[in-house]
């Protein structure tokens, strides 16, 4: 790839500052350098912003938090308005390494194209951060993927993403109104749907911390379930079209929820509730609750005084 071809980094951070400035110089080391840095704090109260402020050299958008479905939507605004040939986009707490820009740089172009960097255990290096289960084949340990010069149809959004600008040009933006978790899926499955290669390279390494069983989360941050559960009918219809995907997700959360319901976990009814409240609130196209609103999550708060 032509080196005059120009590309910025997206990092949308929230109260995460430590892991910020790590992740901030790891990018600044880059062999391949970066022609800008862009970070979107997400309403950080953690002094995120005064950091941010000391340095000139990042451009800063400060915004209220709306979740890492709308920092990512006002990042690949930005740097898609300011003209940007590739957009690199990561959470905060990602650390890169040195060469991971100019290995996905290096990585053949399938024409207008998303490359991802392969997500490495930050606690593990010889284990994924984030497993990946296909039909035919399983993916958890890095020789699972290194073997491969690419990996077609998986990628880790938004992990180390590089995203042409021709591809956020016909696809648009991240849906703001998903707010977290199945958010980052939704945005690859619209990019696949639409015809667009999606691919890990393994050449090029990001580390991040091990990903966590979301039905595993202790109350009261099992809200997070609310929206995994939620957006994954968005997630369905880009990979079996509108209808079908409807009946998809309906035959899916149903399983889900009576999965819930009978399990031994301690607090199972407020996760059959919060299940439930979602499936419901997906069908019938509420994509407006933000946690304090989920009811469920209220109910728990006062049983839970």
């Amino acid at each position: 790839m032509k080196r005059t071809e120009t590309v910025s980094a997206v990092v949308v951070t929230y109260n995460r500052l430590e892991d910020l400035k790590k992740c901030i110089a790891s990018l600044q080391q880059q062999t391949w350098p970066l022609n800008k840095i862009i970070v979107i704090n997400n309403g950080s109260t953690d002094g995120t912003g005064d950091w941010l402020a000391s340095q000139p050299a990042l451009m800063v958008v400060e915004q209220a938090n709306l979740g890492g479905a709308g920092g990512f939507a006002t990042g690949i605004d930005t740097a898609f308005k300011a003209g940007y040939d590739w957009l690199w986009c990561m959470d905060d707490d990602c650390l890169a390494a040195p060469d991971a820009l100019e290995a996905l740089m290096a990585a053949p172009n399938l024409g207008p194209c998303i490359k991802n960097a392969m997500s490495v255990s930050v606690k593990d290096h010889s284990e994924l951060a984030f497993y990946v289960e296909r039909p035919n084949r399983t993916y958890r340990k890095v020789t699972d993927m290194t073997q491969f010069d690419m990996v077609h149809g998986v990628a880790s959004f938004f992990n180390g993403t590089l995203i042409s600008a021709e591809v956020v040009r016909a696809i648009g933006l991240p849906d703001k109104k998903l707010f977290i978790w199945g958010d980052e899926v939704e945005y690859m499955t619209r990019a696949i749907r639409m015809g667009y290669p999606v691919m890990t390279i393994p050449r090029s390494v990001f580390y991040h911390p091990p990903s966590f069983d979301r039905n595993g989360i202790p109350w009261p941050g099992a809200w997070k379930q609310y929206y995994a559960v939620r957006n994954q009918r968005r997630v369905f219809q880009n990979i079996h079209g509108d209808k079908y995907g409807v009946m998809v997700f309906m035959r899916w959360s149903l399983k889900e929820i009576l999965d819930q319901a009978v399990s031994k976990r301690k607090n199972r009814l407020y996760n059959f509730l919060i299940y439930g409240e979602a499936a419901v609130d997906s069908l019938f196209n509420n994509f407006g609750k933000r946690p304090d609103s989920i009811l469920t999550v209220k109910l728990y708060r006062m049983m839970n005084k």
